[in-house]
């Protein structure tokens, strides 16, 4: 594959993590709204909901994980650099590929494999979850395999970033 295309796919790829990341920000609003609601409810009215604790922690299950491509994308995980710090940085991009081959890639292909057996089990069974409410968890459990699929996408574009800087001396 040339240099071009590679550098297009690593384009696609970011846009769609940047492109996520923007829009599942916007979960926090339905999330704010809903805790509001619940404020008001239960302090003014004393008429406390049995559902918004439950939808809030869905909600804000839902918009973390969503969000984790977006922030690996723009380097905002926390990252140990106890080995790295100084070193230069080539050596930096050697053992994040390393990192990436021995730690990350095998955590998120499990993570992957093991959401969508939760998610096609939880649907099988047509799982709901333990409150009064007993909403499905469906929809949660299926945000678990897209995280994965959208984070390992992106840990690919980081690798290939690091692989052409030590190709090109040029960092993307």
């Amino acid at each position: 594959m040339s240099s071009g295309k590679i550098e297009n796919l690593l384009k696609i790829i970011d846009s769609i993590s940047d492109w996520t990341g923007k829009v599942f920000s916007y979960i926090v609003v339905p999330l704010t709204v809903l805790i509001v609601f619940e404020v008001i409810t239960r302090r003014f009215f004393d008429a406390p909901t049995i559902w918004t604790f439950e939808m809030s922690n869905f909600l804000f299950g839902a918009h973390f994980m969503l969000c984790a491509a977006y922030g690996l994308l723009y380097k905002s995980h926390v990252s140990i650099d106890l080995f790295t710090s100084h070193t230069n940085k080539k050596v930096q991009e050697i053992l994040g590929i390393v990192s990436y081959a021995f730690m990350f890639f095998p955590f998120m292909i499990v993570f992957l494999i093991w959401g969508i057996d939760f998610t096609v089990t939880a649907w099988k069974m047509g799982e709901t979850s333990w409150s009064v409410w007993g909403p499905s968890l469906v929809p949660i459990k299926a945000v678990i395999p897209v995280t994965a699929a959208l984070v390992l996408l992106q840990g690919i574009a980081e690798v290939i970033k690091k692989i052409l800087y030590l190709r090109k001396g040029v960092a993307l």
